[in-house]
């Protein structure tokens, strides 16, 4: 019997799933093609080490014979970007035949869009102002949330950028089937499934959606609508470890904090948006129905549900790593209904790691789903190696 088996690898806190397909061949038996939705994992702490990276695309070239049929990008955040990269550069090379990518990674995509641009120049404010935070004093929760949004800081600061990992993410497969796509793109000339059904559910075409009226803070709506460009001197918050002479240390640091405690929540902002502008992908092949949503959380969740295109699912990859924003709990029942409607069974994966975000994975949300279906987590296996859901069919 022909087997759909779908692996998740423990990369961390971070995701790399591979979803090997049998397709008939008008009668000539079958072919496996292989769809490896992300590759990524935070940067940020000894368990979420770039070695990782090494024996898991290898597995995966050893699987696919070094060409994955379609790689799937779901969003331009590192911990589901920067994996394929970190392995290129120590010369283990993975192909594609076609690749998507989320269509706000469109190199157009800014110019295509006024409003998006304009948030995008806000965005780059809020990022320049989290990164002179942190040169004035640690934070770690903002250093985190930085790192996983942070396409401008240089090489000496942060590593890579997140442009450089997106950028080698274009070269996997050929530039005629390279595509940026959202919910509104045909997509039937865009991948080589024949018998699998594929269909995108999110996001939306105009990634603005996802952000709120307006960012919390002043600095983010100065000169929007302006190139932003680094800024010095004493209008900035002084970046300093001592208060200048003069100036009260309580009062100082009270200032440093609430500063610091607004960019959190602007990158939180910044941080949730990203997330939605996530590919999320529904899988039909043989009766079973696949759903894999990358980090999409509630505004997504949302648009989905108001334009009817949630239904009941067989494997659910669990949103943003279990937290308790990627699952629409409202809604829940749409995706795995107290009474199964068919005979079949019903599974949850989560890709995730604990100490590397506080309050994810978020407990009462894994009980959600253990009590609909089996949940399987890569926690449970070793860091590499892979949880793995077989579908007969």
């Amino acid at each position: 019997m022909s087997e759909l088996v779908v692996r998740a690898y423990n990369v961390g806190f971070g995701d790399a799933v591979l979803v090997s397909i049998p397709e008939r061949n008008g009668g000539r038996g079958e072919t496996i093609r292989h769809l490896l939705i992300d590759v990524g994992n935070l940067l940020t702490g000894a368990a979420n080490a770039d070695a990782v990276f090494l024996d898991v695309v290898q597995d995966i070239i050893d699987r696919t014979g070094g060409e994955v049929d379609l790689y799937v990008m779901t969003h331009e955040h590192l911990d589901h970007a920067q994996g394929l990269l970190s392995a290129f550069r120590k010369g283990i090379k993975l192909g594609a035949r076609y690749a998507w990518l989320t269509g706000s990674a469109h190199p157009e995509y800014y110019e295509r869009n006024p409003q998006a641009r304009k948030r995008k120049l806000e965005t780059e404010r809020t990022l320049e102002d989290a990164g002179r935070a942190l040169e004035a004093a640690p934070d770690p929760e903002l250093e985190l949330l930085l790192r996983n949004n942070s396409p401008l800081h240089a090489s000496g600061k942060l590593g890579l950028t997140t442009g450089d990992y997106i950028d080698h993410l274009r070269t996997l497969a050929p530039a005629d089937r390279t595509h940026y796509v959202d919910r509104a793109t045909a997509i039937g000339r865009k991948h080589p499934f024949r018998e699998a059904k594929l269909r995108i559910l999110a996001p939306e075409p105009d990634t603005t959606t996802y952000y709120g009226r307006s960012f919390r803070g002043g600095t983010l709506t100065a000169h929007a609508d302006q190139p932003a460009q680094p800024r010095t001197g004493r209008g900035n918050v002084p970046e300093l470890h001592e208060p200048p002479a003069g100036v009260d240390p309580g009062a100082y640091f009270d200032l440093l904090r609430s500063r610091a405690s607004g960019l959190r929540a602007n990158l939180l902002e910044i941080d949730a948006a990203n997330n939605n502008t996530s590919i999320v992908l529904q899988i039909e092949w043989r009766g079973w129905r696949l759903l894999f949503p990358g980090d999409a959380e509630l505004k997504s969740w949302r648009t989905m549900n108001t334009l009817g295109l949630l239904q009941p699912v067989h494997l659910i990859k669990v949103a943003h790593h279990g937290s308790h924003n990627g699952t629409f709990e409202e809604l829940f029942d749409r995706l795995l209904p107290p009474q199964t409607p068919d005979d079949r069974d019903r599974f949850a994966l989560i890709s995730t790691s604990d100490g590397s975000w506080e309050s994810v994975p978020d407990e009462e949300t894994l009980d959600f789903y253990r009590s609909r279906c089996t949940l399987l987590d890569t926690r449970t296996v070793p860091r590499g190696e892979a949880i793995e859901v077989v579908l007969p069919g």
